[in-house]
């Protein structure tokens, strides 16, 4: 079995190894995947950097897969499957092999119409994404402020607030960014670097505010949030990697609108509550209310220095294809 495996904390090109191993007997409760394609995220380079404390070496990463069940209860023999969970590549080993072992009560169907590609880049992005929402308990006819809105969680949190019965605000960069945004996927688009989010809400919402707001950014973009937000209005924070971590809050305004920050950690669901999250998705996609990630790039296995190299350009995903 080839795997990329972390041998020590760096770079992800000086991090991995190409390793051949025999894969282990298949333990108890277990079904093996023969993996036909496996989505790489910015957290897995991250992983191979050491920036996950419970990560345990070595360890084969990768989140997120698509494939085929080849062993295993007779009845899931054959199935097409796709699977990603906060322990897959951190505490279990990864998908950027050619086998993943995973409990049989993990095991998805993926939707018929993706392909393997497209099922094993849905993974991270949706599942933080549906997390978030979730988490934030956002409803039927609400407002919903999208950060980082043409990144991959950005890009299915649109979809996903619109297939929940939503209205999505969508906050992005720049103006480049902004013309790039397709409009039909939210109902207004503001710009950071413009710093126009709060009148783009107040006009979209005719004066109310943003019911719910998705920070994936960090700190930098908190105070323009909570401006923008209804009273009572929710922000689910799922990431701070990029705008920092801490802000001033004046407690005040934040008790008499009656706020609420909400944490949302996607490497707390593993591989079996994340198989439950891509369980509600799969008719989403089935039924058209979700676009599949667009892929940017496929790679080999071998050419995994120039696969992670891609990752995070913004451009779409990129994957690990099997032959």
């Amino acid at each position: 079995m080839k795997a990329l495996q972390i041998q020590r904390f760096a770079e992800p090109a000086e991090a991995l190894q190409l390793v051949a191993t025999a894969p282990p007997p298949l333990a108890k409760g277990d079904a093996r995947v023969r993996v036909q394609a496996a989505g790489i995220n910015p957290s897995d380079a991250m992983n191979a950097k050491g920036l996950f404390p419970a990560t345990t070496l070595p360890r084969v990463i990768g989140r997120d897969f698509a494939g085929e069940v080849v062993e295993g209860p007779r009845e899931l023999l054959g199935l097409q499957v796709w699977g990603s969970g906060g322990d897959i590549g951190y505490t279990r080993d990864g998908a950027h092999a050619e086998w993943i072992d995973i409990p049989v009560e993990a095991v998805s169907a993926r939707p018929k119409n993706l392909s393997p590609e497209e099922a094993a880049a849905v993974g991270v992005p949706f599942q933080a994404a549906y997390m978030a929402l979730e988490g934030a308990r956002q409803k039927r006819g609400e407002w919903v402020i999208v950060t980082g809105a043409l990144g991959a969680v950005g890009s299915a949190a649109l979809d996903l607030v619109r297939a929940r019965g939503g209205f999505s605000i969508a906050l992005v960069r720049d103006d480049r960014q902004r013309a790039a945004l397709d409009p039909g996927k939210c109902g207004a688009v503001a710009a950071s670097e413009s710093g126009d989010l709060q009148e783009v809400v107040r006009k979209a919402t005719e004066g109310r505010g943003a019911d719910v707001a998705l920070n994936g950014i960090g700190a930098s973009i908190m105070p323009a949030i909570l401006s923008s937000l209804a009273p009572g209005g929710r922000t689910a924070v799922y990431a701070a990697g990029f705008g920092g971590r801490e802000f001033k809050l004046d407690l005040f305004p934040f008790y008499r609108n009656r706020f609420e920050l909400i944490g949302v950690n996607t490497a707390a669901a593993g591989v079996t509550a994340g198989a439950a999250i891509l369980n509600r998705l799969k008719p989403l996609f089935e039924d058209g209310l979700l676009d599949p990630p667009r892929i940017a790039a496929r790679y080999p296995l071998e050419e995994f220095a120039k696969a992670y190299g891609r990752v995070g350009e913004g451009a779409g995903k990129v994957v690990f294809q099997f032959p």
